[in-house]
């Protein structure tokens, strides 16, 4: 990867941070760090109270939800995250990942808090079986593994863009219901925090896959990555979840994730084929870097996190 990705190569000159070398890079970073937050934040007292009201069904559907999350957590994010971060040596994209397995480690610990409190141990570990025995749920972690572990730097990144997108924004949008519902306000809360990282984690990898990345990829395996992944996400969610306790109706979920896929998509490819038979790489990434500039200081609404 460093022969072919010079932009991600380690300096062994550089022993420490200062000065950066990439400011977008360590802006994101900065980013992820100003919105750290821990589960000594999240209040779960009304949520028990809630807990308590709610009938036998929605229970059931949010074991089932919580389990879900929880388990695509710690079984496909935590294992694309790192497998990702093997292969960067740049320190400023190092201290992003390094920070996003540690968020990542609170997510998890707080989906664990919920589940603790609303489910026996008993209970917990048949909501786990059921999980592992649903199909879908192996071919998720084959999905993970398939892409990346691909020799491709591209793919791996394609891969865990989508893995921290389509495979967690589906199940979001059964908990924010929950939200509407005016139920269990810490759960909500926590929600919002894990769809906000969650968000900055994707960004982050699109913005390396559209302006560090010099290796060639086609539309078309971008396509199949992302497929592939919602055609999984959308066996779990149909299959697996019980919609139909919520209200919530197979085809506004069947809508959501297409649109997700389609934004991933966009946003991936974006000025990725600008008349690249007539410029070399190097050229094309400081024009897409330009335009980029040039859109962020057009954006009146945006807060710049510039490092000097």
């Amino acid at each position: 990867m460093n022969r072919q990705e010079p932009r991600l190569r380690d300096n062994k000159d550089r022993f420490v941070i200062f000065p950066v070398k990439h400011n977008d890079i360590w802006d994101a970073y900065k980013a992820i760090e100003a919105n750290f937050w821990t589960s000594a934040d999240v209040n779960i007292n009304k949520d028990l109270e809630n807990w308590k009201d709610l009938n036998e069904e929605k229970r059931l559907f949010l074991h089932k939800v919580i389990g879900l999350i929880l388990h695509s957590e710690h079984n496909l994010n935590g294992k694309s995250t790192r497998q990702l971060g093997k292969n960067i040596k740049l320190p400023e994209a190092k201290s992003f990942f390094d920070l996003q397995s540690v968020m990542e480690n609170t997510h998890t610990e707080t989906y664990g808090i919920f589940l603790n409190s609303f489910l026996n141990s008993t209970e917990q570990e048949q909501i786990f079986k059921e999980i592992e025995a649903f199909p879908a749920t192996a071919a998720r972690e084959e999905w993970i593994k398939k892409w990346t572990n691909s020799a491709s730097f591209a793919k791996k990144l394609v891969a865990v863009a989508t893995a921290k997108s389509i495979f967690s924004y589906s199940s979001f949008a059964t908990i924010f219901w929950v939200k509407n519902c005016g139920l269990l306000p810490g759960l909500s809360y926590t929600y919002e925090m894990i769809y906000r990282d969650k968000a900055l984690h994707r960004d982050f990898v699109t913005h390396l896959f559209r302006d560090h990345l010099l290796e060639d990829i086609s539309d078309k395996k971008v396509q199949q990555i992302i497929g592939e992944a919602v055609a999984i996400e959308k066996e779990v969610i149909f299959n697996f979840l019980p919609l139909e306790l919520i209200g919530l109706t197979a085809k506004a979920l069947n809508e959501y994730l297409d649109y997700e896929s389609n934004r991933l998509f966009t946003d991936l490819m974006m000025n990725r084929s600008i008349e690249e038979e007539s410029l070399n790489k190097e050229t094309l990434l400081e024009q897409r870097a330009q335009k980029l500039s040039k859109n962020t200081n057009n954006t009146s609404n945006k807060i710049s996190k510039k490092t000097d």
